[in-house]
């Protein structure tokens, strides 16, 4: 059930920086994300089995797709967080612990 572990070119696990690029200022979809990540996210605690996690998730795939199909892909990826995609992505080891490696890049099958 396990994956093998995907080899990162760096143990440490990157800090989730705020995007560059002016698609996400002011964009409407970004605002609950950021909330949760600002003041719900520390009180709930750095328990995410995914990497990157899904605030960090949705701020990419909202970058990339823009706010509708951003926030459709951020919903598929709740829904699949920590259950099927377990046994189907690959795993990843930063500072001593495992997570899913699941991008945004790795959903794009159907973008094409």
């Amino acid at each position: 059930m396990f994956c093998l572990p995907y080899s990162a070119g760096s143990t440490e696990k990157p800090k989730d920086e705020k995007p560059a690029g002016d698609r996400l200022d002011g964009n409407p979809f970004v605002l609950p994300i950021r909330f949760f990540r600002q003041y719900l996210s520390g009180a709930d605690g750095d328990r995410c089995s995914m990497y990157p996690s899904c605030s960090r998730y949705a701020l990419d795939a909202i970058k990339k797709h823009g706010g509708i199909t951003g926030w459709i892909m951020t919903c598929d990826r709740l829904m699949r967080c920590g259950r099927d995609e377990v046994s189907h992505s690959p795993s990843i080891q930063i500072q001593q612990r495992f997570f899913v490696y699941d991008p945004v890049e790795n959903n794009d099958f159907w973008w094409e």
